[in-house]
């Protein structure tokens, strides 16, 4: 199977000839098929290599390959129901084999219904991130490539262009919900009447995410007669209705619903109470102290993720430092996935884009900086790392105000963590440091901005406000621990009568400034800022005032009686040196533009054209 990354299109190798008839010689298919109706009757534990399991050879020399030889607990319990044909809803901790236990079915329920390459769709596999559709894309290459099938990639930042004219040809589709969509609704040439199989990888993020209605407008262009099948790491009540929608009285498999852990029993957990200001620092001295180590740190935001991954690189800690999160290019998320994936010392700055299904190998630390906005999303996190039984580790920080909510929840979910205190002699004080750096770099200075309100913004954002308080964070400390001078203003606070530690309110402004008197009357409105942080977008944006407005005001002017001085000077507009200057220039060219009617012939051609385009903005 070729995985072609770059037009998000694989084609499956057609079968050798002599495999063919080994293929046919040793399993006819109808044995097979015979064996799957009754393999949901079999005792699961006695299936203890995947040649127990009655798959086509072109599958299991697949499986060999890739040398996988004995099926996980969740493979084990759902495959004898996905291969005869039931709809399953299965659910597993992270790192337990959830995406073989999806492919396996996929390949045999193609192969037993005799598709070909020329059969159409057969196959639909919808993930929630372009990460782990491109990495279930990679292994259902490697496990069948010995299929005569074809499989294609569909997830956005691609050539939507090239995938048009080609999705017609493909057998197997992977993607995600969002690019799908867009060709069912543009597409002509995507027919999913033959549809055979449809798989909902990591179900539950697809709801967090907000895709459940784009979910059911997939649904209802799919025919009813087919198989369906779920998995997820944690089976919650959206995704049991989610199973109501999709699947027709399906059966639910839960691997490890007997285990006293809902993370694996390799996780070794710890946690930390620290201060926001504090962070940056215990973090870098963590990295400064683990230089051999395979590290993945998450963070709330994506303004986060690519401040700290770029002032790190610029610091230099000893090792790689990369990051990924949601509005990077596609091209260097995928880049940044591999070339992670192929380092054995590395650091990696990620949001919760990084936290579903994705199999990073060898993951030693899984750091979490900023607090999980659920349990759910813990165990998600936590599951970067001691994946198929190694070892791992992970370390969630925590303030004093998000301790006692947290981690009573937490226990309540069967996760246990032991608290750990930072040994105040391996701490590093990096905060000269990146004051340096942010110096230096003046791009760099407006990234540490716009991360500070993000992180706010976060915080005040999330529902459970029994562990997350904004009005808690000292935000003068946590912009001084990220290198800033001076804290940006942060206006969605104001405007919610929020009052946190540090940040400018407007009990800041000089009364002579400010805009209201007692009386109600409008005095003179404080200088703003050159450069101010959006409330919806976090970014910063130059505000330039209407040159336009101040026109219609001058041309009103100039056709009326000059008011007296008497009676400018009563008036409350105040004019400033800028906009006396921007006045006396339109003047100058209005009164071009008289002369020139009145001589009939247009002078100074430049000037007059600025007016005339102005003019005509002004009648729109």
């Amino acid at each position: 199977m070729r995985a072609d990354v770059a037009v998000a299109s694989g084609l499956l190798q057609p079968l050798p000839p002599s495999i063919i008839i080994k293929d046919q010689c040793e399993k006819p298919e109808e044995t097979v098929i015979e064996k799957c109706k009754d393999l949901a009757k079999v005792n699961p534990s006695t299936l203890k290599h995947f040649t127990d399991i009655p798959l086509s050879n072109r599958t299991l020399q697949g499986l060999e390959e890739c040398d996988y030889e004995e099926p996980t607990d969740i493979q084990r319990e759902s495959l004898p129901f996905s291969l005869s044909g039931s709809d399953v809803v299965g659910a597993a901790k992270t790192g337990s084999g959830k995406t073989l236990a999806l492919i396996i079915p996929v390949l045999e329920c193609l192969w037993k219904a005799g598709w070909s390459n020329f059969g159409g769709l057969g196959a639909l596999i919808i993930s929630p991130t372009r990460e782990l559709a491109l990495q279930t894309f990679t292994v259902i290459n490697n496990i069948g490539k010995h299929h005569d099938f074809s499989c294609a990639l569909l997830i956005g930042g691609t050539d939507v262009d090239y995938e048009r004219k080609r999705i017609g040809t493909v057998n197997i589709i992977i993607c995600t919900p969002g690019r799908l969509l867009q060709h069912m609704d543009e597409n002509e040439h995507l027919s999913c009447d033959q549809l055979q199989i449809l798989v909902l990888d990591e179900a539950d993020r697809i709801l967090d995410m907000g895709f459940n209605q784009q979910i059911n407008a997939i649904v209802a262009n799919l025919p009813k007669e087919r198989q369906t099948l779920l998995f997820s790491a944690t089976q919650t009540r959206n995704v049991k209705d989610l199973s109501r929608v999709c699947t027709n009285d399906p059966v639910f498999v839960s691997a490890h619903e007997r285990c006293a852990n809902a993370t694996p029993d390799c996780l070794v957990q710890w946690y930390m109470v620290c201060e926001e200001e504090d962070k940056v620092n215990t973090i870098w001295s963590f990295t400064a102290n683990h230089k051999k180590a395979k590290t993945i740190v998450f963070v709330s935001s994506c303004k986060q993720a690519r401040f700290l991954t770029n002032a790190f690189c610029h610091l230099r800690p000893g090792l790689p430092v990369m990051g990924l999160w949601g509005t990077m290019n596609q091209k260097k998320r995928v880049d940044v996935f591999q070339n992670f994936e192929n380092k054995q010392a590395a650091v990696m700055i990620a949001t919760d884009v990084a936290s579903r299904g994705l199999d990073f190998s060898d993951v030693d630390w899984v750091i979490q900086l900023d607090c999980p906005a659920s349990v759910e999303d813990y165990i998600h996190r936590v599951g970067r790392t001691a994946r198929m039984n190694q070892t791992g580790h992970a370390v969630l920080f925590l303030t004093p105000s998000q301790e006692e909510g947290m981690i009573t929840a937490l226990r309540q979910a069967n996760i246990p963590l032991e608290k750990q205190v930072a040994d105040p002699r391996a701490l590093v004080d990096i905060h000269t440091k990146m004051q340096a750096v942010l110096s230096q770099f003046p791009e760099l200075n407006q990234h540490a901005q716009k991360s500070v309100v993000a992180y706010l913004r976060s915080i005040y954002m999330m529902r459970n406000k029994r562990v997350f308080d904004v009005t808690s964070v000292d935000a003068a400390k946590l912009a001084s621990s990220y290198g800033l001078m001076s804290v940006p203003r942060v206006r969605f606070l104001s405007k919610k009568g929020l009052n946190v530690k540090g940040t400018k309110n407007n009990s800041d402004i000089p009364p002579a400034l400010d805009r209201k008197k007692e009386n109600g009357t409008v005095e003179q409105k404080p200088a703003k800022s050159e450069f101010e942080i959006d409330e919806n977008e976090d970014l910063f944006v130059m505000k330039k005032k209407d040159v336009f407005s101040l026109l219609e005001n001058d041309h009103n002017e100039a056709c009326e009686p000059s008011p007296s001085k008497s009676t400018s000077n009563n008036t409350s507009k105040v004019i400033t040196k800028l906009g006396a200057a921007k006045k006396e220039r339109l003047l100058r060219l209005m009164e071009l533009v008289n002369e020139a009617e009145r001589e009939g012939k247009v002078e100074k051609e430049e000037e007059v054209r600025e007016v005339s385009v102005f003019i005509s903005l002004r009648r729109k």
